[in-house]
């Protein structure tokens, strides 16, 4: 049996479960919940999802609206799914 630092340490960096890497960013984000808009920053994305930095906490499996900024462009908006929030920002996964 491992000693029980060993055992917290490991708890504490859950595995990577991405299948597709993430591009580091950094800019604003807004996305919404049925009830209100939010800002954020926007830390990493992928086809599969983003990170984003906020301090609002969010439940997992809560559904977001998500304006995907691009480069001089009108914002996509795409729903995405909260997977893991940590008090200091989340990560969600784009629904289908």
């Amino acid at each position: 049996m491992k000693p029980a630092a060993d055992r917290d340490k490991a708890s504490s960096h859950p595995k990577e479960r991405r299948n597709v890497s993430r591009k580091v960013h950094s800019g604003s984000i807004f996305f919404a919940t049925r009830k209100q808009l939010f800002e954020g920053e926007l830390l990493n994305f992928s086809q599969a999802g983003l990170g984003i930095k906020v301090l609002e906490r969010f439940v997992e499996g809560e559904v977001l609206i998500v304006a995907v900024p691009f480069d001089g462009a009108t914002p996509a908006k795409c729903p995405a799914r909260v997977v893991w929030c940590n008090g200091k920002g989340f990560g969600a996964k784009f629904v289908r």
